[in-house]
């Protein structure tokens, strides 16, 4: 049984429409359409139900979704302990937009000097979308804001930098205040900064986009209160920062527990930290 034919199966099911299947795996709908057929006629079971552009998973495709992300998933970690042996291969890495901008330069050039052979396949998002990606099987780690709930025994998260909240911008309590994204990882740990700034702040706007955020308080537009992120330091040096509790916002090294000792992922705990 080809694992490509299973893979493109969970991505129907999970986008809803083989036309969206398609792009997210990169391939043809008509491919999809003749994967799904093949599994079809080698399971011996209709595995979808089809009306118009949509798709439902049948009852069977049901019972059989849990072993077959199973399936996937230890196939995925035999590429990885192969590439993990070799230091080669295709590695999927995602990252908040901070790192992408503090540390991903750094990271992608000592992956090429030291692992050559290794293909970094980086994918940019939020805390909480790379997380999802990752327990879907897209990605084999990330770099992200500390998860606010535990962990299966399964997956493992290591710190890597500790940023402190704190207010930008003028300290007047009748400017308004652009929050970062309450809805966000990060986000909800500074609205309780705000809310001690503040406990009825009048709210600008509220965005996940910390350099956005900071360019809005450079313009006086408001204030923020936002993590001291490497960034803020480097790219906004005139830019003051009040302390404000002891709260910080944790970023680190998300990954499966079996893969924790990756070459790629010891790299990246070096360069970064």
């Amino acid at each position: 049984m080809d694992l490509r034919f299973l893979k493109s199966l969970v991505a129907v099911v999970e986008q809803g429409s083989i036309t969206a299947a398609a792009q997210r795996e990169g391939i043809t709908a008509p491919a999809i359409s003749q994967r799904l057929q093949a599994l079809e006629a080698e399971l011996g079971v209709d595995l979808l139900r089809r009306s118009g552009r949509s798709v439902q998973p049948t009852p069977a495709c049901l019972r059989l979704l849990p072993q077959i992300r199973r399936v996937l998933e230890e196939g995925r970690a035999l590429t990885l302990s192969l590439s993990q042996t070799t230091q080669a291969g295709r590695f999927r890495l995602g990252a908040i937009s901070t790192v992408l901008t503090d540390y991903m330069p750094q990271i992608i050039r000592q992956v090429h000097q030291q692992m050559p052979a290794v293909e970094l396949d980086i994918h940019p998002g939020t805390s909480a979308q790379l997380y999802r990606a990752f327990q879907d099987g897209e990605l084999d780690a990330v770099i992200c804001v500390a998860p606010p709930f535990p962990l299966p025994k399964s997956q493992r998260f290591a710190g890597l930098v500790r940023e402190p909240l704190g207010m930008i911008g003028t300290p007047d309590r009748d400017a308004p205040f652009i929050v970062y994204s309450r809805k966000s990882w990060g986000g909800s740990l500074c609205w309780s900064g705000v809310q001690q700034v503040n406990e009825t702040p009048q709210i600008l706007c509220e965005l996940d986009a910390l350099e956005t955020i900071a360019i809005m308080v450079q313009g006086g537009s408001g204030v923020a209160v936002v993590p001291n992120w490497a960034g803020l330091t480097d790219r906004f040096p005139d830019m003051a920062f009040k302390r404000i509790g002891e709260d910080v916002r944790e970023i680190g090294l998300l990954c499966r527990t079996h893969q924790a000792d990756h070459p790629v992922l010891e790299l990246i705990r070096n360069t970064v930290v």
